[in-house]
């Protein structure tokens, strides 16, 4: 039965859906997740920036500041009065002055930006000066408050000398119309019949302009009065004195400044690239990605030099001197001594690791002895058919994949199995890869280790492909002997994109990818599920390391892509 087809004229025509769709929405939880993992990054950002925030304290030079205080008197108090005098203040005149009078080589805006102004009330001032240092900033605080209260007097007086003009120049006007009065006044009086109602009316209005022009001379002196009073009680109360920087203060100030810029830095950029990250963390995601479940996912595993540099209460293992199978051209050893020490998490996560990769192989090579063995070493003969082989391919973490190759190697090989362990790695880590073999049991085996000469990635195994035949014993030289004697062949392979799987195909029938959680993304392992598809690679389950503690996920691939397959299975011919 054919499937359906879609051709290019068709307008409805689509591509199928060949996976699920990432989600689209990061769950709160997923964000939580991110910062409990880099917990130690944002950590230490923050003991980071508190430290250049008291570095910057005790290194860089700090501003020093005067303060004093006014009494303002006002000749009219209030509100308004006390805004003008902040006005008057902050003129560029006053600043001028004070440039002047110091030879500072500033400008007036920038010896504004150090004054600080705090009205108390409507009659008493703060004044806070900034400057380099303390002596500094005490002669440009007594230096602006000797100019500021100059210039105040000044405007007043020239407020009140306005005023007292405009009273005179009123009064003169009015005693010229008293004058007239007076005169037409006389003039009635002296004709022969007086008229009573217009003298009477003559000597009411300049009663009154008599009184107005009383009125303006109390006026011209009360102005003068509180002019005068108001610029001699005007003085300073507290004279300018250098306020103590409080270093710790600053100290402190600064250093929780410095971690919160620190930890808010950090904390936003974990949480930007979980927002924006398309790398699979969780077993499912792995899962669904590969199109086989995730069999063991386990927490992270240091690296053997890292966790043999780690001090404590810790189990030491030693690994013996394994058996050399040299390069058919180089004849060079390629398994030197190493020992680690694991400690109790890393190594049980490794035991979860091995014991998940033996589930790749036949039972009769894990439960128990290899029939035909002894304790003794006494193997069984060498008449037998091909070796079962088995590849642990790294898609990221070849070092962690040689150590779990070398760990389960080491363990059937105290099983009386023949072991061989192929290096296809690009930098030979299986070699110096450390075992958890007992070194107390001088009778206990352990496995050959092979890698190839050149490089890894183009060399042909024994077995037959489609393009490499089968070459004899002879032609493999000391390879051959060690494959033909061997029970298992256990194979670390570094998978990619660009790797040629039919080379592959000439070392093993069958592969388990080890993934390294946040360290690849969907794309890629599809991309490697598909190429193991196309070799007529066998991929029965899948690893996990570093997967998160938090993760609850189920190791199995989502149901629609299942379900997809399915249909796949049945549309095709």
């Amino acid at each position: 039965m054919n499937g359906p087809t879609w051709r290019i004229d068709d307008e409805d025509g689509s591509p199928e859906i060949t996976g699920t769709p990432r989600p689209l929405l990061v769950t709160g939880r997923a964000l939580r997740d991110a910062l409990a993992r880099t917990w130690r990054i944002w950590v230490g950002s923050a003991i980071i920036g508190g430290v250049l925030g008291v570095m910057a304290v005790l290194g860089l030079p700090g501003s020093a500041s005067a303060s004093t205080t006014l009494l303002m008197v006002h000749a009219e108090p209030g509100e308004t009065a006390m805004k003008t005098d902040l006005s008057l203040l902050q003129t560029r005149a006053v600043a001028s002055r004070v440039l002047s009078d110091l030879g500072l080589q500033e400008s007036p805006e920038a010896l504004l930006s150090t004054v600080s102004v705090t009205p108390v009330n409507d009659q008493v001032l703060l004044l806070t000066v900034s400057g380099p240092d303390q002596a500094s900033a005490v002669d440009r605080a007594t230096s602006l408050v000797n100019h500021f209260l100059e210039f105040r007097a000044q405007q007043m007086r020239t407020i009140a000398a306005g005023l007292i003009d405009g009273y005179e120049k009123r009064i003169a006007d009015l005693k010229t119309q008293v004058d007239a009065l007076t005169r037409e006044y006389d003039r009635l009086s002296s004709a022969t019949k007086l008229d009573d109602v217009r003298a009477s009316d003559i000597l009411a209005t300049r009663a009154t302009l008599g009184n107005q022009i009383t009125g303006m001379q109390n006026d011209v002196e009360e102005a003068s009065l509180q002019t005068d009073a108001a610029i001699t009680a005007t003085h300073v109360l507290d004279a300018p004195r250098a306020q103590s920087p409080g270093l710790r203060r600053q100290l402190v100030l600064f250093a929780v400044s410095g971690a919160l810029l620190g930890g808010a830095l950090s904390v936003g950029v974990i949480l930007f690239r979980a927002l924006t990250s398309d790398r699979l963390r969780q077993r499912r995601e792995v899962a669904t990605a590969l199109g086989v479940p995730v069999r063991v996912g386990v927490g992270p595993i240091p690296t053997p030099g890292f966790l043999s540099r780690r001090a404590g209460p810790v189990l030491s293992r030693v690994l013996p001197r394994s058996r050399q199978v040299t390069s058919p051209t180089s004849r060079e050893m390629v398994s030197p001594e190493k020992s680690v020490r694991w400690q109790r998490r890393p190594r049980r996560n490794l035991e979860a690791l091995v014991q998940g990769l033996e589930f790749a192989l036949p039972p009769r090579f894990t439960n128990g002895h290899w029939p035909g063995s002894n304790r003794d070493g006494n193997r069984r003969p060498s008449n037998r058919s091909a070796p079962t082989t088995l590849g642990l391919a790294a898609v990221d973490r070849a070092d962690t994949a040689a150590v779990v190759l070398r760990v389960a190697g080491d363990r059937m090989a105290e099983r009386g199995v023949a072991v061989l362990l192929v290096d296809l790695s690009s930098v030979g880590v299986l070699a110096n890869s450390p075992g958890l073999s007992d070194p107390g049991d001088a009778a206990s085996a352990t496995p050959r280790i092979y890698r190839p000469e050149g490089d890894p990635a183009l060399s042909y195994g024994p077995r037959r492909s489609r393009r490499a035949p089968e070459r004899s014993r002879d032609d493999l030289g000391e390879l051959g002997a060690a494959w033909a004697e061997a029970d298992v062949v256990l194979v670390l392979l570094e998978v990619d994109p660009g790797i040629n799987l039919e080379i592959v195909q000439t070392w093993v029938n069958r592969i388990v990818p080890l993934v390294t959680a946040g360290r690849v993304n969907g794309e890629l392992l599809s991309t490697i599920s598909g190429l193991v598809t196309q070799a007529g690679l066998e991929m029965p389950f899948a690893l996990l390391e570093g997967a998160d503690r938090s993760d609850q996920t189920l190791g199995q691939p989502a149901p629609i892509l299942a379900a997809h397959d399915e249909l796949a299975a049945v549309q095709s011919p």
